[in-house]
């Protein structure tokens, strides 16, 4: 039997197929979900209003619950217009293929819509949208379980500089030696050296309140978005968006080097 629904629902991601048809990939409260919307590349219409990382209400039918959601309505509640700034867009990216990955095997609930809803609003009309992006990709990590134990070396007291990747982790110097150090830090490998204030930025992108994640961020970004890919590609898998942006942060002029110490 046919059965017509009504969810709210933020875009994360379009698929075109063959026929002209597109696929949406969208978050609501109560979880992801994929639906077909016919035609969906011609212009005007349903496509317009499903645009990425738009805010809608939808009305869709299908005749089973395996079947996929066949849209028949959209209704626009929020277009974030500065999200299309160049400074700002890949970070919505970012945020938006960061909770498709992460919703895939975690149970999904409000927290995710209301994160991801204040995280695309920030960067709307945020100054500093890499600042904005950068924590609230940790926070969504935060929010499916993933993130790291942040704060003294997890083998003793001392203070931190550096992520021990693989099982997140804080080490000193002294217990960061045993995976490699900075040698594996050079090497894309298990440990993140950030030096000691990198450690405290860390962790407050990781447990701080927001407003100062975003006010204070790290003084490296290129170091902070590197050690954020080696993460996500650990305990998420790749997300290409995350790949272009610590990139292109690699690209930039580099303030004054952290040197990690001889291990």
């Amino acid at each position: 039997m046919r059965r017509t629904q009504v969810r709210d629902a933020i875009v994360l991601r379009r698929s075109p197929l063959p026929s002209g048809d597109v696929v949406a990939t969208l978050l609501s409260p109560t979880g992801t979900w994929r639906a077909v919307v016919r035609k969906g590349r011609l212009p005007g219409g349903n496509l317009a209003r499903l645009s990425l990382f738009h805010d809608v209400t939808v009305q869709y039918w299908r005749r089973n619950d395996d079947d996929l959601a066949l849209v028949t309505q959209v209704q626009l509640n929020g277009a974030l217009s500065g999200l299309t700034r160049p400074e700002a867009y890949p970070y919505a990216h970012l945020l938006a293929e960061l909770t498709d990955a992460l919703t895939v095997d975690h149970p999904v609930s409000d927290r995710w819509y209301a994160l991801l809803a204040s995280g695309l609003r920030g960067l709307d009309v945020h100054t500093d949208p890499e600042a904005v992006g950068l924590a609230y990709a940790w926070r969504l990590i935060a929010t499916a379980g993933l993130a790291p134990a942040v704060g003294r070396c997890a083998r003793c007291d001392a203070a931190p500089d550096r992520l021990d990747v693989a099982d997140g982790t804080a080490r000193c110097g002294e217990h960061g030696a045993e995976h490699g150090g900075a040698a594996a830090d050079a090497s894309a490998g298990a440990v993140a050296y950030l030096g000691e204030a990198g450690m405290e930025a860390l962790a407050v992108l990781v447990r701080g309140p927001l407003a100062s994640a975003v006010a204070e961020p790290p003084s490296d970004r290129a170091r902070h978005w590197r050690t954020l890919q080696r993460y996500v590609r650990w305990h998420v898998g790749e997300v290409r968006a995350l790949e272009a942006i610590a990139r292109d942060a690699a690209a930039r002029p580099a303030p004054a080097r952290i040197e990690a110490p001889a291990c």
